[in-house]
C-alpha cells in the first residue's frame, strides 16, 4: 500500500514534483475539517485533479452534479415507493458513475449497492439503503461546498 500524503491522497512517486494549486494554497484535510470518515466520502486526489483541469468551470460542474444527483435520488425514492426495481436500477447506475467520476466514493458505493438490488429485483431493504445514500449525498454536498469556498 502506498503512503498517504498530508492532504489525504496516496503518494505516487511519479507525482512527487507536482503540487496542486489547492495544495500550494495550504488547503488540506485538516483545513477542510475532514476527519477519517469524511475522507472516505470524497477522494481528494480525484477532486483536486478535476478541479485543476476544470479551473473556473469546476464550481459549475459540482453544482450540476448536486442537481443531477438529487434528481436521481428522487427517482429512486419513487421507485422504492412504487416497487419498481427497474427505475432503481437505472437511476442508481447513473448515480454510481457520476459520483465516482467526481470522487464521491461513499455515494458511489451506496449507489452500486442499490443498482445491484434493482438489477436483482430485491427491494426488501432498498428503503434503508436509499436512506444511507441520501445521507452520503448530504455529506458529499457539505464536503464539496466547503471545498469550493475554502479551497478556491
Amino acid at each position: 500500500m502506498l503512503p498517504v500524503d498530508r492532504v489525504g491522497r496516496y503518494a505516487y512517486p511519479e507525482r512527487d514534483n507536482h503540487v496542486s494549486n489547492r495544495h500550494e494554497r495550504g488547503w488540506s484535510v485538516a483545513m477542510a475539517g475532514l476527519g477519517p470518515y469524511q475522507t472516505s466520502v470524497v477522494d481528494l486526489a480525484v477532486l483536486e485533479e478535476i478541479s485543476d483541469l476544470m479551473e473556473e468551470d469546476f464550481a459549475d460542474l459540482v453544482h450540476r452534479f448536486f442537481k443531477d444527483a438529487e434528481d436521481l435520488l428522487t427517482q429512486m425514492d419513487q421507485g422504492v415507493a412504487q416497487g419498481d426495481a427497474a427505475v432503481i436500477h437505472r437511476a442508481a447506475h447513473t448515480l454510481k458513475s457520476s459520483a465516482a467520476a467526481l470522487g464521491a466514493v461513499g455515494l458511489s458505493d451506496r449507489a452500486r449497492h442499490l443498482e445491484s438490488l434493482g438489477r436483482a429485483g430485491v427491494l426488501a431493504d432498498a428503503d434503508a439503503h436509499l436512506a444511507a445514500a441520501h445521507e452520503q449525498m448530504r455529506l458529499v454536498k457539505e464536503t464539496l461546498e466547503r471545498y469550493l469556498t475554502e479551497g478556491s
